[in-house]
């Protein structure tokens, strides 16, 4: 087992001394001064979100500037027991966002605090819901069907937005295995998510009118929502604006869930 623990002067060896300087930037003088010693798990778990945040950080061009050190700190920190893939993803793009010219730009702080309170499921969820919407192409306006020519997140703040999906797409998206319970899990899932502020609905199960097709479940989407998206895929820093269909081009993610339906307003199917 002692075989198994890196000190602090042989972590950044372990995680790679030029992977940390790429991300990092100058604040890497201050890696090792919170933590002295790591397990090798722990250290495979750190280097696969800083992986995650060199990633990002190359696809969107930003190789100038410095992670603020409480973001370096909160990370280290968080990602020490990251098992999950997706909160992986998600802790990388926040840190790969926290980089910048304005050393005092801690932002990311907030983020990285978010991502640690949710649970896997609930971040799954998050991450379904939100790349779904990426994928809407017709909002319904009464019974219009209107092509979606971008997503506004200024008019889905003060109008409101509907996304339906279908619950066997959720469900194959959250890769439940025998032992999981959905329904409790989903349920889980979206109250957490309400709670937080990140997406309000989708706890239900509705049965939809014509019997030949899938239940599904509707949730309104949040700015904060959106904010945690974009900068749980490195560009958080960038705005609200770029929360468009093109950032699905760049990122691989491990699911494809397309909405059941899209309404413009609040639409309730209760």
């Amino acid at each position: 087992m002692a075989s198994e623990i890196i000190t602090g002067s042989s972590l950044a060896a372990a995680v790679g001394v030029k992977l940390i300087y790429d991300v990092c930037g100058p604040t890497a003088k201050y890696w090792g001064g919170e933590l002295t010693a790591y397990s090798k798990i722990g250290a495979e778990n750190v280097r696969r979100i800083f992986e995650n945040a060199a990633h990002r950080l190359k696809t969107i061009g930003k190789f100038e500037g410095q992670v603020p050190p409480r973001v370096l700190k909160a990370i280290l920190s968080d990602g020490y027991y990251c098992e999950d893939e997706l909160q992986a993803l998600y802790l990388g793009g926040v840190l790969a966002s926290s980089k910048g010219p304005v050393s005092r730009d801690d932002r990311a702080i907030a983020y990285c605090s978010l991502v640690n309170s949710l649970s896997s499921y609930q971040l799954r969820t998050h991450c379904i819901i939100y790349s779904a919407l990426l994928r809407a192409t017709h909002f319904k306006v009464g019974g219009t069907l209107t092509p979606i020519k971008a997503l506004n997140t200024y008019w889905i703040n003060k109008h409101g937005l509907t996304v339906a999906i279908r619950e066997v797409d959720y469900q194959l998206a959250m890769d439940f295995s025998t032992p999981e319970q959905p329904a409790n899990i989903g349920q889980h899932s979206f109250v957490g998510l309400e709670e937080k502020g990140l997406c309000k609905g989708g706890v239900n199960v509705c049965q939809p009118q014509d019997k030949n097709e899938e239940p599904f479940r509707y949730f309104y989407p949040t700015l904060l929502g959106i904010e945690l998206f974009l900068w749980g895929l490195g560009i958080g820093d960038y705005g609200l604006e770029e929360y468009r269909p093109e950032l699905l081009k760049k990122t691989v993610l491990p699911f494809v869930v397309t909405p059941y339906e899209t309404h413009a307003g609040h639409v309730s199917f209760s």
